[in-house]
């Protein structure tokens, strides 16, 4: 059984990469959106990490990364504030279901409001049924957007 007094909640540093990238191939094989490029997963955990206005968070379970979540600082013209951006939020399938990502998501909304955020978001694939519970069940409203990408 875990017990929130076995997990650890820290901000993830450049040792944690290889690590971190393991989780985002899990995450990247849910979503049709998007496809795993190791170098690119790294490039850009690597910016994250050392960017004042992001923060790559892990929890940990006996010295094991078993979740991560990444947040974005942005500004919202509709809120007139800044807001957080959330992605990569995704927790090991041997440790869904027992409270750890609901452990993790209070961990970064404490962080937006000690930062001043005033709303938290998110993009999420429409096939990933558990995901949306989970958002669901924490309160998140499903907007009308869609999100739209142009590559350059």
């Amino acid at each position: 059984m875990i017990l929130r007094s076995n997990l650890q909640i820290c901000k993830a540093t450049s040792v944690d990469i290889p690590i971190l990238v393991t989780l985002l191939k899990a995450l990247f094989s849910i979503e049709k959106d998007f496809f795993f490029d190791e170098k690119k997963h790294k490039d850009g955990l690597n910016l994250l990490i050392n960017s004042r206005n992001s923060q790559v968070i892990i929890v940990k379970f006996e010295n094991e990364i078993i979740g991560m979540i990444t947040i974005q600082k942005i500004i919202s013209t509709v809120m007139g504030t800044k807001v957080g951006l959330i992605e990569d939020f995704i927790i090991k399938d041997d440790y869904r279901d027992l409270g750890v990502g609901t452990y993790l998501f209070e961990y970064i909304k404490d962080y937006a409001e000690k930062n001043s955020l005033t709303r938290l978001q998110l993009v999420c694939d429409e096939d990933n049924i558990t995901a949306k519970e989970f958002y669901t069940n924490k309160k998140f409203k499903q907007s009308n957007l869609n999100a739209w990408y142009y590559t350059l």
